[in-house]
Formats: structure tokens, sequence, C-alpha cells
């Protein structure tokens, strides 16, 4: 009796106090604020496998592959040149290496041999990515050696029927999302290699395990008239229908507990999302969200993260974790990062000062003799608003030391980069031309040396004159 008595005083005083907080609470919509805080955090968790969404769209809107990496789903499309200010399917697509590019859905294909040839030490990776922008794979000269090899690429928890890796396989990777992004690189030393680096290049292809042992030919590409035209961008609150859509076709079941708050605001239901079944409320929340989620995307990109000398490293580049905030902001930047130790992104809008980099100044960044990567390295100029390359007078987008004929090395080996809009005075200085406002660099170390990893290795900075 007294326990009963006790629960019922307690009870009633929690009553009384709830009652005196929420008195002095500014009153709010509930429903839009509830729709706004879940949008927020759905647009922020979905910002990894959106972007690779709106990739496959764009990429895959095809009848035939072709020779700007565009292709049909479950084919193959390349690059057959190095890319440059068209080609904007997604930001900081890189000018060092040629590309070939496959969506897959392995619950089509089923399993899927990856093909890699012999390639006489040239630079290469093939990178694998699930729907979510987590690797799943990295297939490169250190693990698959000099003289090429075939890997199949599976469903998770898939078995051969007979138990074991099927013959003339040399290894297994499993994805844990049916849709996978088939990111294939192939280092070129600038146009006068140009050649040399295609005879490789046509050799990296995929196919069915049902067609290994069947003799198999390079890619027939269709010539493409422009680069890859910009992503496909939805409008207003199909955003939040792409979002769903992705989660629904690639769930993550260790994410339940944070994706299946997102019923509240209609995601991840029995029946896809649909912005007519939501209140007026609802749509004001979400609304709001679309408005504030790329800002604070933006912002994460700019101000969160490890830095060294002033750039931003984006460790976190194909394994995320938990981190969903990261993920959203290197999506946005940069899709289709490797992990850090395959590349390593070192980024920045600001000089040493921490000003706005802008056409309207001169810098110089001075690279040591020990540029901490081990295949090569570059510096690559971007606009600041949408991180695509600026056309320039002289057709150069990246500093590149796979391109030593095109540099000039100081005398104790170090590479001293003039960065500004107008041709230099100095002759002797490698430009690299800017846009006449405001733009962002980003450098890329090639499987870099352990002490960029452990951010022991100081960067150069990049110094207004």
């Amino acid at each position: 009796m007294k326990k009963a008595i006790i629960s019922t005083l307690i009870a009633a005083s929690l009553l009384s106090s709830t009652a005196a907080f929420s008195a002095e609470l500014t009153p709010i919509n509930p429903q839009e604020e509830l729709a706004y805080n879940l949008g927020l955090q759905a647009f922020i968790y979905g910002a990894g496998p959106m972007t690779v969404a709106q990739v496959r769209q764009t990429s895959t809107s095809v009848k035939t592959p072709m020779d700007n990496g565009m292709a049909p789903m479950n084919m193959m499309g390349k690059t057959v040149s190095l890319a440059g200010p068209d080609d904007k399917i997604v930001p900081t697509v890189n000018n060092d290496t040629l590309y070939s590019q496959s969506h897959i859905n392995l619950n089509q294909t089923g399993p899927l041999v990856i093909e890699i040839p012999p390639t006489n030490n040239r630079y290469f990776i093939v990178q694998l990515l699930d729907d979510y922008s987590e690797a799943v794979g990295n297939l490169i000269e250190g693990n698959v050696g000099k003289d090429g090899g075939k890997y199949l690429l599976v469903n998770k928890g898939w078995k051969s029927a007979s138990g074991k890796t099927p013959d003339g396989i040399d290894g297994i990777i499993e994805s844990r999302t049916p849709f996978v992004w088939y990111i294939q690189r192939t280092g070129v030393a600038g146009n006068k290699d140009l050649n040399a680096a295609l005879k490789i290049h046509d050799g990296f292809i995929n196919y069915p395990l049902s067609e290994l042992g069947q003799q198999h030919l390079s890619v027939k590409l269709t010539h493409a008239k422009g680069g890859i035209p910009p992503m496909a961008r939805p409008q207003g609150l199909d955003w939040y229908k792409l979002i769903d859509k992705e989660l629904r076709n690639n769930p993550i079941p260790a994410d339940a507990s944070i994706v299946d708050q997102f019923k509240y605001i209609d995601i991840g239901k029995d029946k896809p999302f649909d912005p007519d079944n939501l209140t007026a409320d609802q749509k004001k929340g979400l609304m709001r969200a679309l408005n504030a989620a790329p800002q604070i995307i933006e912002y994460a990109g700019r101000n969160l993260g490890t830095k060294n000398n002033g750039w931003s490293m984006m460790f976190k580049g194909g394994k995320y974790g938990n981190d969903f905030l990261s993920r959203a902001s290197i999506n946005f930047r940069a899709g289709g990062l490797n992990t850090k130790e395959r590349a390593l992104y070192p980024n920045r809008y600001t000089d040493e000062d921490g000003q706005q980099l802008s056409g309207k100044n001169q810098y110089r960044m001075t690279m040591p003799a020990d540029a901490p990567a081990k295949a090569f390295w570059s510096l690559t100029m971007y606009d600041a608003k949408h991180l695509f390359m600026v056309p320039n007078s002289i057709n150069r987008y990246s500093i590149s030391s796979s391109r030593k004929d095109e540099l000039t090395y100081n005398k104790n080996g170090s590479l001293t980069v003039c960065i500004q809009h107008d041709k230099p005075l100095d002759a002797q200085c490698n430009w690299l031309p800017t846009p006449e406002d405001n733009f962002y660099l980003h450098m890329r170390l090639y499987e870099p040396t352990q002490a960029v990893l452990d951010n022991t290795y100081q960067l150069p900075q990049v110094i207004k004159q």
C-alpha cells in the first residue's frame, strides 16, 4: 500500500514539474519541428547513397557504353582522354587518370568477374564502393601483382555451389549492398603518354561468372560528343523520395536504430515515400530541412575534420563508419573518394591567413623533394562554388609529379607552383592558372606515405604574394 502511495506521489510530482516546465517554453508547431529535425537527419544520413544514386542515374542514361565513362546499368563505360572543364558528373573529378565505370546491381547480374590485365608497372586501382559510398574493396598492384588477375564481386553471404572459390578466380569481394559502384583508374603522365596508357586501360573489364573462361574483348565504345553531364537533381520533396528509394533497395540492418525513426516522415515505411501523404506542416518542416541541410554539410566540409597546415585531410574517405556528417560532406565535395591508404585528398579554400583563395591574388606553394606519395601527387584547380575545373588559356588544370617533362624543379628537388590568374613573370615557376574569382585547391597523394597518414608530415603552405 505504501509503495502504491509513494508511486502515485512521484508521478504527480513529475506531472507537476513537467507542466511547470512546459509553461515556460515558447510554443512551437510540434509536427513541423519534428519533420524538420528528422528531415535534417535523413538528408545527412542519406547524402552518401543519394550522391551515388544521382551519379548512377546520370551515368546510366545511355543506350550503349560511351567513351566519356557513361554506360547502361551493369555495363562499363570508359574515358579515353583526361578530364577537363566539360566533365561535371561529380565535383572535383581528377585530371590525372583515365576512368572505367560500371554501376552494378548484383541482384541482376549475379556474381561478377572483375578482370585486371598485366599493367607493366603503370599506376592503377579498381575501386569498389557500395551504395553508401563505403569501400568494399580496392584492387591495386600491391594485392593483385603486375600480371593481373580475376576477382569475384558478390552479394554479402554468397556461397558457390561447391562452397569453394571457383577455379580461375584469385579472390572474392563481398558487398553489403546489391548496388555497387565500380570505379577504375589508370595513371597517365600527360597527353604524350595517353596512347600507351589506353592500351592497358582497355584491358580492365567485368562480366558475369557464367561467362568465366570465355574470350572477352575490350569494351566497344560509342563516341560521346561531350563530357559527362551534370548529375540529375531532384526538385523539392523529391529529394526525400530518392533517399527513401535508396534506403529501401539497399538496407543496412546495423543502422536500423537510426533509420527507423525516419518512418515518422514516411521514409522507410511499407510503401514508397509520397509527399501527398504528408500534412502541410510536415511538408513545411521538410522544406526547411532541405534549405538547412546543404548549408550544414558545406560548413562541415570547410570547418570540420583534421587539419594540416591549412589543408583539410579527409582521412575518412571511403571508410566512414557512423560518421554520417563526414560522409555527407565528402560526397558533396568529391563523390567516389578512395580510402586514405590508396589516395589522400588534402584540400583547402583559404590561404595561410585563412582568407578565401581568389584569382584576384597571386599565391605560391612549394612541394618539398620528399613529397609524401609513393606513386605520384597532383594539385588541381576548381572553382569554389561548384568545384569543377575552369577553362584557362593553356588548358592546364593540374600540376602532377607524373608529368616531369612539363615541370621545372628547384635545385634542391622541390617544386614551386605559381597559383594565379595571369601568366607569371617568372618563367621558371610552374603555373597553375586560376579562375578570376574564388577557387578551391584539391591535392591528391596517390599511395601516400605513412608519415602523411599519421599526420606528422607538414604539407606545404599556400602563401599570398
